[in-house]
């Protein structure tokens, strides 16, 4: 049975949740929170195998609290599940790594099984996101060709870091280099893949299979 850990700040919702939890026999609630300001601890101590991640909660952001559990422990598998639609939302949780996204007016059922899909690996989005992911890669700037010129070793380690979410200042550390050189690299990164943001370079790189 799948191990899963849950940060929710909606008490009725998340007791929901857990008395639905409760009938199943494929997913079982280890523990669930009201907010996800020791997220981080909480995962070192339960190992859950999905974490499913509510965006707006009191103190740190859902969405701060992915990037934080990445950094920490970037084989955690995230799902975001939120009733916000937007793409701005969207498009965040996928640079800094989430698994899924998943609506709240979805069934438990299809809850259930898009935990079950993201343990195994795969990405699940509702269907209502899903069309705004495929619209994300159709717009202009991922769809130009060549889609990238190809990025030199130092370049693609810069990439990935960036993915990880981490400042330049961070990078620069990780990597031994200045902050002149990381940005110098991350100028040419944008250059090379036709984006003028990080999260732009991240979604290209995705859809590219750089990262």
């Amino acid at each position: 049975m799948l191990r899963i850990i849950l940060f929710e700040d909606n008490k009725n919702y998340r007791e929901a949740l857990t008395d639905a939890f409760d009938l199943s026999d494929r997913v079982f609630l280890t523990k669930s929170f009201k907010h996800a300001n020791n997220a981080v601890k909480e995962i070192k101590q339960y190992r859950p195998d999905v974490v499913l991640m509510d965006i707006e909660m009191p103190g740190i952001s859902g969405l701060d609290a992915l990037m934080k559990i990445n950094e920490a422990y970037p084989e955690t598998k995230v799902m975001i599940q939120t009733q916000f639609e937007d793409e701005h939302r969207l498009f965040v949780a996928l640079c800094r790594g989430a698994w899924g996204y998943a609506l709240k007016s979805d069934s438990f059922d299809k809850l259930e099984e898009a935990i079950v899909e993201v343990h195994q690996g795969g990405g699940y989005f509702s269907p209502a996101i899903a069309g705004k992911v495929r619209r994300l890669f159709m717009t202009e700037q991922f769809t130009k060709t060549p889609l990238y010129t190809p990025l030199t070793e130092r370049e693609q380690e810069v990439l990935e870091h960036l993915a990880k979410a981490l400042k330049y200042k961070d990078i620069a550390k990780a990597m031994f280099l200045s902050y002149e050189g990381v940005h110098s690299h991350i100028k040419n990164i944008y250059s090379k893949l036709h984006v003028s943001s990080r999260s732009e370079a991240i979604l290209k790189a995705i859809e590219a299979k750089l990262i």
